[in-house]
C-alpha cells in the first residue's frame, strides 16, 4: 500500500466544542465502484486520518491508498483498528455516518472482519448544513469564509483507482493528486475547528451521535436495517461529495515540497520492484510530469 504520515506545526484553537481539542478526530474513506457476483458495490480504496498530538502540539496526518485491490481486507484491518484506538474520541466528517460508516461496515462484513464496537461517538458535518445554510463540504468552507482550493472532487477516486492498480499512463500523476487532495483536505479540518464559532454555536453532547461497529450489533436494530438494507449496491447517493478542500496550516510551496518527497519514494520503490523491460520503461515516462508539477 502507499502511505504518508507528516505532523504539521500549527496555531491550533477550539472554537468548535466546549471538550478538549485532542478529543478530535477527523476521518475520510474513498471508494471506488466494483461489481462482485454480479452485483455492484462500494469498495475501500483509502482513508485519510488526522487528529491534534498532545505531547507535540502538532497535527498528525496519515493517509493511505491501495496499491492493489488485493490489499481491500488489510485496509479495512487497519481503518477498525484506528477506530478502536480512539474509541473514547469523537470522529468528525462530512457523511461519516451515512456514507463512510456504512461502507466500513458493509465491506468489513462481506470480508469477514468483525469488531466488536459497539459505540462511536460521530459529528457529522451533514446533519446540520440545513440548519447552518451550508451545502457540502465546501459550502461548509465558503460559509465560515475559508478560502478553498479546488482541483478534483471526490469523483476522481472513483474513476481513477484501476489505472492505479495496473500502472497505466499517467498513473503517477493520479496518485500525486490523490495524495494532493487528502493532504488539503486534512489541512482544512482544522481550520474549521478554528472558524466555526464565527458563524455557528459550538456543538453540545446532544449534537453527537453513538453508532456501532459491530455489524450483528447493527442488525438487531430494525430501524438502521431497514433505512439501510441496500447501502452495498452501486448508488450515487451513497457516495461522498466532498468536492475541494482547503490548504490552511500548509503553504503552496509546503505542499509541493511534501508531495515531491512522496513521490520520489514511491518511484524508488517502484524502480526496485520492476524488473521487467515494459514497466522499467514506464518509469521513464513517470519522471516528467512531477518535474512539470514541481
Amino acid at each position: 500500500m502507499y502511505k504518508i504520515e507528516v505532523k504539521i506545526d500549527g496555531q491550533f484553537i477550539n472554537n468548535f466544542s466546549s471538550g478538549s481539542i485532542y478529543d478530535l478526530v477527523f476521518l475520510d474513506l474513498e471508494f471506488w465502484p466494483d461489481y462482485l457476483q454480479g452485483k455492484a458495490v462500494q469498495r475501500i480504496y483509502g482513508y485519510t486520518i488526522t487528529r491534534l498530538l498532545k505531547t507535540s502540539k502538532q497535527q498528525y496526518i496519515k493517509i493511505k491508498f491501495l496499491e492493489f485491490e488485493s490489499e481491500e481486507n488489510q485496509l479495512v484491518e487497519e481503518i477498525i483498528k484506528d477506530i478502536e484506538r480512539f474509541k473514547n474520541k469523537i470522529f468528525i466528517g462530512f457523511n461519516i455516518k451515512d456514507s463512510d460508516l456504512i461502507t466500513l461496515r458493509n465491506r468489513s462484513k462481506a470480508l469477514s472482519i468483525h469488531s466488536n464496537l459497539n459505540e462511536i461517538k460521530l459529528f457529522d458535518f451533514r446533519k446540520y448544513s440545513q440548519l447552518y445554510g451550508y451545502q457540502g463540504l465546501n459550502g461548509l468552507f465558503e460559509h465560515l469564509e475559508i478560502q478553498v482550493n479546488k482541483k478534483i472532487d471526490g469523483r476522481y477516486f472513483r474513476k481513477n483507482p484501476r489505472k492505479v492498480f495496473f500502472r497505466k499512463s499517467g498513473w503517477i500523476d493520479i496518485l500525486l493528486n490523490m495524495f494532493e487532495y487528502c493532504l488539503e483536505d486534512a489541512a482544512g479540518y482544522f481550520g474549521i475547528v478554528s472558524n466555526w464559532n464565527k458563524k455557528i454555536p459550538k456543538i453540545t453532547e446532544d449534537m453527537i451521535t453513538s453508532e456501532s461497529l459491530n455489524y450483528s450489533e447493527v442488525e438487531k436494530k430494525s430501524s438502521l436495517t431497514q433505512i439501510h438494507q441496500d447501502a452495498e449496491i452501486f448508488s450515487m447517493e451513497n457516495f461522498q461529495y466532498t468536492s475541494d478542500q482547503l490548504i490552511s496550516n500548509l503553504t503552496i510551496a509546503d505542499l509541493e515540497a511534501l508531495i515531491v518527497k512522496i513521490v520520489q519514494k514511491t518511484l524508488t520503490e517502484e524502480m526496485q520492484k520492476l524488473k521487467h523491460e515494459h514497466l522499467l520503461d514506464q518509469t521513464t515516462h513517470m519522471n516528467h510530469p512531477l518535474k512539470i508539477f514541481v
